[in-house]
């Protein structure tokens, strides 16, 4: 058996998959269906959100031996678009690669959906600094909070600031 990926529309990606996996209980050989995820967390009005980030967008791993009358099952699917390749023919994907990206990808410490790097200029968007621009001087993502360096009075400050009230420029 060997793995494909199969290519979805934009956003149709689960039900997709659940659709397979009906097939696969009524006897489609498929053995194994993967989307590889990541969590990823929100901070909106300092309440902390997770969510599951999908790594390639409209795509799908297939574990199968691949035959005709497979990919005609899957091809009626709605939302399947075809399967990556060349020539109408599918491009394999070696189990090593598949297990590196399993790897890389099934540790479950969320992540943050903007990531904020030292020295990224930023805008305050509430708070008692609202409004003023300034630089990253360190992020600490446990406590969800950043130092910035602000001009106040010609002066530069080091204030701390939630990670939610900042946006990148």
């Amino acid at each position: 058996m060997s793995w494909y990926l199969l290519q979805t529309s934009p956003n149709c990606e689960t039900k997709v998959i659940k659709e397979i996996e009906r097939k696969i209980a009524n006897g489609l050989p498929i053995r194994e269906v993967y989307m590889p995820t990541e969590t990823v967390f929100e901070l909106k009005n300092s309440v902390k959100k997770e969510c599951k980030k999908r790594i390639y967008a409209n795509y799908i791993f297939l574990n199968m031996e691949y035959n005709d009358q497979i990919w005609h099952l899957l091809k009626r699917i709605p939302g399947v678009i075809g399967f990556v390749g060349q020539k109408g023919k599918p491009s394999t994907i070696s189990e090593k690669e598949v297990a590196e990206i399993k790897t890389k990808f099934s540790e479950e410490m969320p992540k943050p959906k903007v990531i904020f790097k030292v020295g990224s200029k930023v805008y305050i968007t509430s708070g008692t600094f609202a409004n003023f621009y300034g630089i990253i001087n360190s992020v600490d993502y446990s406590k969800n909070k950043a130092k910035v360096a602000i001009n106040i009075f010609n002066r530069e400050t080091e204030v701390e600031i939630e990670l939610g009230n900042l946006r990148l420029e």
